[in-house]
């Protein structure tokens, strides 16, 4: 029995690091695939012709179909973290409320403006791009298209790219906006706050540092959302249950995506704004 426990416990840490490597293995292999996919995709972009038909119409499916959405979302969240943090600043007293405007829409623009935008596009638009693409692949549309001498990739994915990516950075100003709007109407309405009382700490909390953090997030995560959409729909396999799998796994993979590059461009902008802020505060030593 002593000698059982002993060989289980000495083949333990060999199993668990078995065990990661498969599991880590195709999630390696995917990462990859899809930085390959990425690669090509940018290559595509550049070449002639573009698809302006397409673009045009993408455009239209991802943005103009979505301002509804993004703007009823806007104005609720825009709101409801106007009320926590009225809430929070309220237990500092009376004095604090003065920053309600400024920590709002700061949090607004960095965290929650980008990563908001970014999630429903991916629940409304990435599916269907997702099981558009995958449903061509299954059919072997994508195989006609090759047959006609056509590139796949630059016909049907690049402006299916283009028009994500670009629609996510004015959706994501968009909705900033009519969020922004929303809390100040929350703060008006429910906590007797004057409309100047709010905006007047806007400008001095919520800097260019914190609109061009929350700019660049929403550019790449338009990348990633196109990126892993076009990647899951084009190489579909399966037939109609292969399609569902994609889907599902488009979405999966998007949201994991976008929440673990948001925490890598948080911490990377904390630690250049605290380098930033040094750096300014000798350079005012006389």
């Amino acid at each position: 029995m002593i000698k059982r426990v002993f060989n289980f416990l000495w083949q333990l840490p060999f199993m668990i690091t078995g065990y990661l490597f498969t599991w880590l293995g195709p999630v390696i292999t995917e990462i990859g695939s899809m930085a390959i996919f990425l690669l090509q995709v940018v290559k595509s972009t550049f070449q002639r012709p573009f698809e302006v038909r397409e673009f045009i119409i993408h455009l239209y499916q991802v943005g103009i179909r979505s301002i509804p959405v993004v703007a009823l979302a806007g104005i609720f969240v825009g709101a409801i973290v106007s009320i926590q943090f009225h809430y929070a600043l309220s237990q500092f007293g009376a004095g604090a409320l003065q920053y309600l405007g400024g920590v709002t829409t700061s949090g607004l623009l960095r965290e929650v403006g980008p990563v908001l935008v970014s999630v429903m596009i991916a629940a409304r638009v990435g599916a269907f791009i997702t099981a558009e693409l995958g449903t061509m692949k299954v059919t072997e549309q994508v195989d006609a298209v090759r047959c006609l001498g056509a590139d796949p990739i630059r016909f049907l994915v690049v402006p299916r790219f283009l028009a994500v990516t670009v629609m996510i950075f004015i959706l994501t100003i968009l909705g900033l906006i009519i969020a922004t709007a929303g809390g100040a109407l929350s703060a008006y309405l429910l906590t007797d706050m004057g409309l100047s009382k709010y905006f007047a700490s806007i400008r001095s909390l919520s800097a260019a540092w914190a609109l061009s953090n929350g700019m660049l997030k929403s550019l790449l995560f338009g990348v990633l959302l196109s990126t892993v959409c076009c990647y899951k729909g084009l190489y579909t396999e399966g037939g109609s249950e292969g399609v569902g799998k994609a889907v599902n796994s488009c979405l999966v993979t998007s949201s994991i995506a976008i929440f673990l590059v948001d925490y890598i461009i948080a911490r990377m902008a904390s630690i250049t704004f605290e380098v930033a802020e040094r750096f300014l505060f000798f350079m005012e030593i006389p």
